[in-house]
């Protein structure tokens, strides 16, 4: 019998097609800083660890926390306008970025 993390399971599942979005979204706006070894990525490595540096890898972001940084900004990542990112375009991204979340 072989066990399976619930988290890894939901991570390597297909995608939605609101998760398809969202991932696009994210690899062409949000990875400028938050892909593998620059500098958004960096910076969360240095606060929490290497564990949650990568924001696609992470399995405890909350949906409501996502969509206040990318609306409000944090520390030195701007505030997205609805004028920049819709309110469809930060749902599909949070739904990207929480999608491991569901299996827990």
């Amino acid at each position: 019998m072989f066990a399976f993390a619930p988290s890894a399971v939901a991570a390597d599942a297909p995608l939605s097609t609101q998760q398809q979005q969202g991932q696009a979204l994210f690899r062409s706006t949000c990875a400028y800083c938050h892909s593998e070894k620059v500098w958004g990525t960096l910076a969360i490595e240095r606060r929490r660890g290497s564990s949650d540096a990568l924001l696609e890898k992470r399995t405890d972001l909350v949906p409501e926390f996502v969509k206040s940084v990318v609306r409000n900004g944090l520390g030195s990542m701007p505030a997205y306008r609805r004028t920049e990112l819709t309110d469809a375009d930060v749902a599909a991204i949070v739904t990207y970025l929480t999608r491991a979340n569901t299996a827990k």
